[in-house]
């Protein structure tokens, strides 16, 4: 594994951390990539307390590609191997135990590219977020509509086009926000149902 040293520039391939240290650190800090075209995943800093040794901190690639997936991960527990006790040697770590939500991520990833049955859950993931928006495009159009309605007393709607019908609009919003979110879990547990079957 290769991580970025200062200035974004790839330092050489070390030799495998078949030996070192074993120690348990804390997720500091989640420092995303600087803007550019193509964002990178999230640079984490681990410290950890070796007896002896005050607190050595690490630096590690975010094992989650998402840009900002890295915050979610500061304050959680992970395992770490390190060759010295050198406080100056951020690269000196392997991570050898994430927290359980990132294997969980991870395969969840990995098993929606690949399969039997990957695109029918590619699929289910894509209407569970066009059912998300939906809803919450539902949920500001009932809320602007309900404004509308009490402060100016339907009086703004009568300038609008004679097709125009303020109740059915506001009917619609209000079914969008309500059904939205029943779309979406539907539409995730079928997703899930997918991804346990490409996995077996």
């Amino acid at each position: 594994m290769t991580f970025k040293g200062p200035g974004g520039l790839a330092r050489p391939p070390r030799e495998p951390f078949t030996e070192g240290h074993l120690a348990v650190g804390v997720i500091e800090e989640a420092i995303e990539d600087g803007p550019s075209k193509v964002q990178g995943p999230d640079m984490l800093i681990i410290g950890a307390d070796v007896h002896g040794h005050g607190v050595l901190r690490r630096r590690v690639t975010c094992p989650l590609p998402l840009p900002g997936s890295g915050r979610g991960l500061v304050g959680r527990a992970v395992g770490i191997r390190h060759r010295t006790h050198d406080p100056d040697d951020m690269d000196d770590v392997r991570v050898v135990r994430w927290p359980v939500e990132v294997g969980r991520t991870l395969q969840r990833c990995r098993a929606g590219l690949e399969g039997p049955r990957a695109g029918r859950a590619r699929a289910w993931r894509l209407l569970a977020q066009c059912s998300a928006l939906v809803s919450v495009a539902g949920i500001l159009l009932t809320v602007v509509s309900l404004i509308v309605l009490v402060s100016t007393a339907g009086g703004l709607f009568a300038e609008l086009p004679a097709w125009f019908r303020p109740g059915a609009v506001l009917a619609a919003s209000a079914g969008a926000a309500l059904l939205g979110p029943l779309i979406f879990a539907f539409c995730d547990s079928r997703e899930t149902a997918a991804l346990s079957r490409s996995r077996g």
